[in-house]
């Protein structure tokens, strides 16, 4: 499985696919510090519903960002509960990857809100919903990063903004648009003596991850409509989501099958250059 598929795992927990970045920049050089670009946070969410105890945390890594990368909107055919049982539930959304993939990210839900994980490598965050609306999900994550080795460790902290529209269009398809704003705040000591130079290779890969977090959503809501069976088969037998979470999608998935739709599971292709779907009959 190439690490461009398995960074696509964590869908709302791009924290941990943003390892890589993370780990380049904890190398230090002799260079002049980074000077950080300011940002209204009023600007991007809407701070008085923010979740309370959050809510400075949030503001504070929007406003004094280290790094910042928003994605291309990305138009697809999905009905809004459907993609918001997706984007709610980052729980479930791995839970269908790894039923795909061989990728060691893990992740796992500890409140209604709150969820742990780790990409099998050193790499673990805590995320948080500061928001959940229809609209607009705000997501804040505390990230660390020890090298196999202890030498080189790392401490982030990075909010994720999911901007969402719904319409039908002329046939009355239900399509939806969004966009993914990713701003990282790097917490450890010394993080201004980087080198100039490393931010343009940081920035690019920042850019990756925000295109592979939107179209991982986008793949997984075309993969449940095209094989519904095996979704609701894999969130239904996942110990680590709750009996009322997976009748819900059970329901939604119900109510939205396609009268073609496969009997069988998606195989997703190694080639990242080519990522479609397989069907293969039991």
């Amino acid at each position: 499985m190439s690490r461009m598929l398995v960074r696509r795992a964590m869908t709302a927990g791009v924290v941990l696919a943003i390892v890589g970045v993370v780990a380049v920049v904890s190398i230090p050089s002799n260079a002049a510090g980074i000077g950080i670009r300011r940002t209204d946070p009023a600007q991007v969410v809407p701070i008085d519903q923010l979740s309370p105890e959050l809510r400075d945390s949030v503001v504070e890594v929007i406003r004094d960002h280290t790094f910042h990368r928003q994605g291309e909107p990305e138009t697809f055919p999905c009905p809004p509960d459907l993609y918001l049982s997706l984007l709610n539930e980052p729980a479930m959304t791995v839970a269908l990857w790894k039923d795909l993939s061989d990728t060691p990210v893990r992740l796992q839900k500890v409140t209604a809100s709150r969820y742990e994980g780790d990409d099998g490598s050193g790499s673990k965050a805590i995320w948080e919903f500061a928001l959940r609306s229809p609209r607009q999900h705000v997501l804040l994550a505390h990230f660390n990063y020890v090298s196999p080795h202890g030498n080189a460790r790392v401490e982030a902290r990075i909010v994720v903004v999911v901007n969402s529209a719904f319409y039908h269009d002329r046939n009355k398809v239900p399509f939806v648009q969004h966009n993914v704003d990713i701003y990282v705040k790097v917490d450890s000591k010394g993080w201004k003596t980087v080198a100039r130079t490393v931010r343009p290779v940081v920035e690019r890969i920042l850019e990756e991850q925000v295109k592979e977090a939107g179209y991982f959503v986008s793949l997984m809501s075309k993969l449940v409509l095209s094989f519904p069976k095996w979704a609701t088969d894999v969130v239904g037998r996942d110990p680590g989501i709750d009996a009322a979470t997976r009748q819900q999608f059970a329901t939604i998935v119900a109510q939205h099958r396609r009268p073609g739709a496969s009997a069988g599971r998606p195989i997703v292709r190694k080639d990242p250059s080519n990522i479609t779907a397989e069907t293969r009959r039991r």
